[in-house]
């Protein structure tokens, strides 16, 4: 789980023997981040067709999740502006 902080995964107890979520969004947890990524960058790689280096690869792969779209779109202008 990475949002393992309060608004995500916190249980406030309601009465004698039920739980409830609390916070902003329950239940709203992302399992398996990593791959879900991972792939965002494959998607990235084929459409315009460069290949990052692995070590790239993981250093996105750890990053929190609107940066990584952000980064992609920026590469993306940037080597659309460089090709003729």
């Amino acid at each position: 789980m990475i949002e393992h902080h309060q608004g995500y995964t916190t249980i406030k107890r309601y009465g004698r023997n039920s739980f409830r979520p609390a916070g902003k969004h329950p239940f709203k947890i992302i399992h398996n981040a990593r791959a879900v990524k991972y792939d965002l960058i494959q998607q990235f790689e084929e459409s315009t067709g460069i290949i990052l280096p692995s070590g790239v690869k993981s250093n996105l792969c750890t990053q929190s999740v609107p940066i990584l779209g952000k980064q992609l779109a920026g590469m993306k202008v940037q080597i659309k502006e460089n090709k003729p």
